[in-house]
């Protein structure tokens, strides 16, 4: 078990956005609190970032190196928020 926070998770990806070689795991939810997390390993633990807090109601995320700077972002678009959001991986 990662997380049990999640209220309506709608959306869940896999991709490798720090470049050590492991995939990290994007989970976006849609209930109250709605949010995008970032799980990374660290040892034997996830550890859990916050990527938008409450801004993003995901229904769908995808991985992309969208500007071409050699790092992978995220893209979400959100049902209830009726938005679309790009999330430069810096």
């Amino acid at each position: 078990m990662i997380d049990t926070a999640l209220v309506d998770g709608h959306t869940i990806l896999t991709a490798d956005f720090n470049g050590d070689g492991l995939d990290e795991i994007v989970a976006g939810y849609r209930g109250t609190g709605r949010s995008v997390y970032l799980y990374s390993l660290a040892g034997e633990h996830w550890t859990r970032q916050t990527i938008d807090d409450a801004g993003m109601a995901a229904a769908a995320c995808a991985a992309a190196d969208l500007n071409q700077d050699g790092r992978v972002d995220i893209v979400c678009i959100g049902s209830a928020t009726q938005n679309l959001k790009w999330y430069e991986n810096r």
